[in-house]
């Protein structure tokens, strides 16, 4: 009985002395110096933007075997059942080139070998584009079982959709470098350098289906508005024809669209054989990270409501 007393009146001078110490404090169980407890430190929402695209960026590291998983899952699923497999990321892009090819190489008198490639150069950044943008817009929203499960952070899901389309995307390079030997189009040193083009152009590509699958979250119809606006915006970017052939005076709704100088940058390195100047290199990279840039700074600004719009 007694060692009960003694445990109790311990018990309510320890109660005493917390009531003294300031809110952020706390004692240490050994009766030592209270120590200071900085919550702030802990205040997401006074993360700084930079602060939360780091720890993003740290998060999809972590992780970067899931998302592998994912985009090979992807890439099964799209070409289950199918005939020719994988073969049709192949085929899409040859024959809607052949297409092009025959109908505006007679139209615009061209030589049909060499505007098969320049269209191929035009087409296959383009079709990467707005297959990045399509899937990555509606990623949110099909990952809704995961996201309402596990956590995971928001931007992975547009970042595999971009991936699972990249990987579409190098093989129809591949492709395109075939096709242009057979056809008899020198290939010049220059496509060493369309892995940097890539990259550049994922990065852009995972910043405009970031900022539209967050906003197709808080507005569904989003999804239909992109397929018209998408098919808007190919005849205002110069793949079937070259913008020399464009009015001057109409030509600066063409240098306005963003999409042109990616297109533009592969072009010269593949179909044009040279090495974009500084100016050619800084316009996509300038504009990528202004994406980028707003991409994480959207998600910082909805992460914590957009598990409730779900």
């Amino acid at each position: 009985m007694p060692r009960e007393l003694m445990r109790t009146a311990q018990s309510t001078d320890l109660l005493e002395r917390q009531e003294q110490i300031a809110p952020n404090t706390t004692v240490e169980p050994d009766g030592q110096s209270p120590v200071d407890l900085n919550f702030e430190a802990f205040d997401l929402r006074k993360e700084s933007a930079f602060g939360y695209t780091c720890r993003s960026l740290a998060e999809l590291k972590n992780i970067k075997f899931a998302l592998a998983s994912f985009v090979i899952n992807n890439l099964r699923r799209r070409y289950r059942r199918s005939v020719l497999g994988f073969a049709w990321s192949l085929l899409n892009p040859l024959l809607t080139m052949a297409v092009m090819t025959a109908v505006f190489s007679l139209l615009w008198h061209s030589n049909p070998k060499s505007f098969g490639v320049y269209v191929f150069t035009g087409l296959l950044p383009w079709t990467y584009i707005t297959d990045s943008i399509m899937t990555g817009s509606q990623s949110l929203v099909q990952s809704e079982a995961f996201l309402k499960k596990v956590y995971i952070p928001k931007s992975f899901f547009p970042l595999v959709a971009v991936s699972t389309e990249t990987a579409n995307f190098v093989f129809s390079l591949a492709s395109l470098m075939v096709l242009a030997c057979i056809v008899g189009v020198k290939m010049q040193w220059t496509v060493v350098l369309v892995p940097a083009a890539v990259a550049l152009l994922f990065l852009f590509n995972f910043s405009v289906s970031l900022i539209l699958a967050i906003a197709t979250v808080y507005f569904r119809d989003l999804t239909h508005i992109i397929k018209v606006v998408l098919s808007t915006v190919f005849y205002l970017v110069p793949i079937i024809y070259s913008l020399e052939m464009v009015p001057e005076k109409y030509r600066v709704l063409f240098l306005l669209n963003p999409i042109f100088y990616f297109i533009d940058l592969f072009r010269a390195l593949i179909y044009v054989g040279t090495v974009p100047d500084v100016v050619r290199w800084a316009i996509p990279c300038l504009i990528t990270a202004v994406t980028l840039t707003a991409a994480f700074y959207t998600l910082m600004k909805t992460d914590k409501d957009l598990i409730y719009r779900l």
